[in-house]
Formats: C-alpha cells, structure tokens, sequence
C-alpha cells in the first residue's frame, strides 16, 4: 500500500480543470449545482458518460472539489496494485525493484525531462495504447476506469472468473470504449476457462452481460436518436472532424506506433507459458483482426469502436512484464534492492515536486484574470461566447503527450484562445466549445450548427451590424468574450472587461 501511494505520488496529477476533465466533469458538477452550469446548453444535452457524472455528482457532494483528485490518487493506488497482483501470477520478482522500474515509466520526473531534452515525451509509450488512448491520465476522467480492467485480469489470474468478468462490465459502464476490450477479456476467460470450470464461465458470461445491459440500451436508444442519415452524419463529425486523431489510422500510425507494437509483441512473449497468455493473445487478436479493415477501407462506425483500444491493456502489461523480468536479477543482492529504494523514493519525490512547483499540466495563465472576473460577475441567465473554431485538416503522423508540454505564449502566435476551461474555471455556461461536445445524434449536429456559427461571427470584421445583434440575441448570448488582438467594436457591445490578453463585452 505504501509503495502504490509512492506510485500514485511519482505519476502526479494536474490540477482541476485539464483537457479532457472539461468535458467529462462537466454533467456531473451541473447536477450537482456547481456554479451556474445547470443552464449551460451543453450540460443539458445527452449524457454520455452517465455513470462518471453521477460518481462526479457525489464526489462533490460529499468533499467538494477536492474529492475529485482524493479520488483520482485511489485509481492511482488500484492500478498499481493491481498491476503487481497480476505480475505476481506469472512471476516471482522482489517488490522494491519492480516499483521502481515500473514507475519510471511513469514517473512525472522523468516525462518531464524527456520533455525538457528531446521535446517529447518518451516514458508515456511504455505506458499509453496506440492513437493517443491510454488508461492513465492527467487526472480523473472515465478513461481512467480502465484500470479496472487490469484489476480484472488480476482476479482472473487467482481464480476469480466471476469477479473478473464484473470488474471488466464495470469499466464498459463506466467509459463505453471500454465495452470492446471488455468484452474479448470475458470471452477469453470463458475459453480458457477449461471444462473444469465450465459453470463458472457460463455464470461469468451471463454477469458480464447482465451488467453491461443497460449501457448497451443507453448507446442504442438514447444516444442514437435519430434516422439512419442522421446517425451517418454525426459518425462522420465524430470520427473526422472532432477526434481524427483517435480514428483515423493514417494519422497515429508512425515508427513509435510501430515500437510500441513492438514491445506489446515482447509482453505476449513474456507470459506465453503463464495461464494468462491465451487471454492476452485473444485480446490483441481481436483488436488486430477490427484495425484490418480500417487499413484498406474508412469505416467511420468500426473506427468508432477503437478496436486498437486493447492497446492500452497490452502496452503497460509489457512493461509490468519488462519490470519484473529485470527486478528478477540479482534479487538477493541487497545493494541492489537499496538503490531501487533511493530511485523509487526519488521518483515519489520528483512527483510533488513536479505539482508543487507547477512544473506539468501548464495552462494557459494569461486567461485567468479574465476567468476570476467571470466567475464573480455570471450570473444564471448569462451565456458567454468565446471564440473557437475547427482546426484545419493535417497530414501530420503520430499522436504525441502534452501534459508536460508548456502552452503557447504571446508572440508571433498571439494570445491562445481555446479557453478550454472556461466553462468549470468559471461555473459560467457558454454557448460552444470545440474540446467539450456531445455524443448523442441530435446533439452533434447542433454542436457542429454552432461551431460554425461561432467561426461565422468571429471572421466578421464589421460587428457594428444590426443583424449580428439579432442573432446573438436570437441565440441567448449575453456576453462576448475576444483577444485584445481582435477588434470588437458595436454600439451595441459595451466594454466590461479588459486586461492584456482578453476584453469581455456585454450584449445591450
């Protein structure tokens, strides 16, 4: 326990609110009355993620914000142990050792040198799945959930098929993505469960599918709301305007894509004589057999089920795998264990300090003032409009971490206007993001209506016209944020904010 707390502290986590937490915090801290988000129109759109926002909801309830990270440092904690668990039935290495190795390759100290020397953060390959997904995050999120698959694996591997296959369900209830992995890992215990224990695996299947249920309902009835047409064109808005980088093979498949399949393929060899094999070799098959057809033809729907999502099992499996084969040598040699002590030690050290000097997860500062004033003067009814757009297609190969990467500054790229965080920095409803958008058929193609108008009226160069104020009016807009780059000027626009980055206006 103390060394997955050591754990927990080296891999650090950002402070609240950090890219994908925009989105994903939001439904739960709206229903639990944080700020005045329960007007915001995004917050009463189709949850996707209902299970994270009701956890979300309690946790704050319960302990506030702070409940939120408390509770990111106990998944932390889980994935560690869990990790060991599993290492542990294939494997016999000294725990000390192992910790250090294994936490290196997620220790924040050394992302961030990574960073520092090479401009990219190497360690986080030993850790994440291929096209940016990964189980590990900057902060709590329903993908962090997937560590519930590794704690399924762990059950399985002490003879546990029922516990596993519900812990697998759990993690597909909670992040939908999951439902894939899930569902090959539940199907591998089944196999390989063996004629001994044939009741044990019919009963597992059937608790799996009874515990996913109501998720599958929830995706099929609720999310798709719409015609077949429909459901077509906001697949496409999924898949090629909003996340590319997660569906489209052609972007994140490049020569570190290739090592990490690689080192996935030294993970399989290094627990092929182990009850586990067959398991870990059914999960990476599937996965393997989906991502074909996307090689030769798009298929939006199929894309859209991240079959490469079992990457993100497979890849950190290896390198508990590396570690405990390297921990294996010299296991009685005291010197040896007492420097994996001080490296391990070092490790937890370098987190805190990583946090404490604000060293990851930077943000952009220049809009906090702006924020601080929005969260003091918002008021329920407000609505503002922040300036966003759809970022231009890129050919661009490879899908690199920016959690240690610091964000752009004032210079020849001007004042960063994403304002990811507006909404929850704020507790102030806004009328559309880019980062943050829904899942739910109706509610993609209104989130792309407003991208789109959102880029309409930003482009404009004459605000000063009767017609725009109709429209932001018609569209329940009280307030119009921009860069002091950008020249705002209307009659009807009355200054009530300004500072060196940022203006604020309020619609008369």
């Amino acid at each position: 326990m103390l060394l997955a707390a050591g754990f927990a502290l080296a891999h650090t986590q950002s402070p609240l609110f950090f890219s994908n937490q925009n989105q994903y915090l939001l439904h739960g801290l709206a229903q639990a009355g944080y700020g005045h988000l329960d007007h915001d129109w995004l917050a009463n759109t189709k949850d996707p993620t209902p299970a994270f926002s009701f956890l979300v909801k309690w946790l704050y309830k319960l302990g506030g914000l702070v409940a939120i990270q408390a509770a990111y440092f106990v998944l932390l904690m889980y994935y560690f142990a869990m990790m060991w668990r599993l290492v542990k039935s294939f494997s016999s290495p000294p725990i000390v050792p192992f910790a250090a190795i294994f936490t290196a390759a997620h220790a924040a100290i050394f992302r961030l040198m990574s960073v520092q020397i090479n401009g990219i953060d190497y360690p986080w390959y030993f850790q994440a799945g291929l096209a940016g997904q990964y189980l590990l995050g900057p902060g709590l999120q329903p993908s962090a959930f997937g560590v519930l698959l590794i704690g399924s694996l762990a059950e399985f591997s002490r003879g546990r098929p029922i516990r596993a296959a519900l812990l697998a369900a759990l993690a597909a209830d909670i992040h939908a993505t999951y439902l894939l992995p899930a569902a090959l890992l539940v199907l591998g215990y089944a196999i390989t469960s063996g004629r001994e224990k044939t009741r044990s695996a019919v009963i597992a299947v059937m608790v799996a599918l009874a515990a996913v249920a109501p998720m599958l309902w929830y995706i099929l009835f609720v999310l798709q709301d719409g015609g077949m047409k429909s459901n077509d064109a906001a697949v496409y808005i999924l898949a090629q305007v909003r996340i590319p980088h997660h569906t489209q093979i052609s972007r994140w498949l490049d020569w570190i894509a290739g090592l990490q399949i690689a080192w996935m393929l030294l993970g399989l060899i290094l627990v092929r004589k182990t009850a586990l094999f067959r398991t870990l070799l059914l999960l990476a098959g599937g996965g393997l057999l989906l991502t074909l057809p996307l090689v030769f033809r798009d298929n939006d729907q199929l894309a859209l089920v991240f079959p490469w999502r079992v990457s993100v099992l497979l890849v950190p499996i290896a390198t508990a795998a590396v570690a405990a084969r390297l921990a294996e040598h010299d296991r009685d040699n005291r010197v040896v264990a007492g420097l994996a002590f001080v490296v391990f030690l070092v490790q937890g050290a370098g987190g805190v300090l990583v946090m404490a000097l604000g060293l990851g997860y930077q943000m952009n500062e220049f809009e906090l003032p702006m924020l601080q004033h929005v969260r003091d003067q918002g008021g329920p009814n407000d609505v503002y409009l922040i300036p966003t757009k759809l970022p231009a297609p890129t050919s661009k190969r490879g899908i690199e971490s920016f959690t240690f990467t610091p964000p752009p500054r004032p210079g020849s790229q001007g004042i960063p206007v994403d304002l990811q965080r507006f909404r929850l920095a704020s507790g102030t409803p806004i009328y559309v993001d880019f980062k943050s958008m829904p899942y739910a058929t109706s509610d993609v193609h209104e989130w792309q209506r407003r991208m789109t108008q959102v880029e309409k009226w930003y482009e404009t160069k004459d605000w000063d016209r009767l017609e725009l104020r109709e429209e932001l009016i018609k569209e329940g807009i009280t307030h119009v944020v921009a860069p002091r780059s950008q020249t705002v000027i209307a009659e009807f626009l009355e200054r009530e904010y300004a500072d060196n980055a940022y203006a604020v206006y309020r619609v008369k």
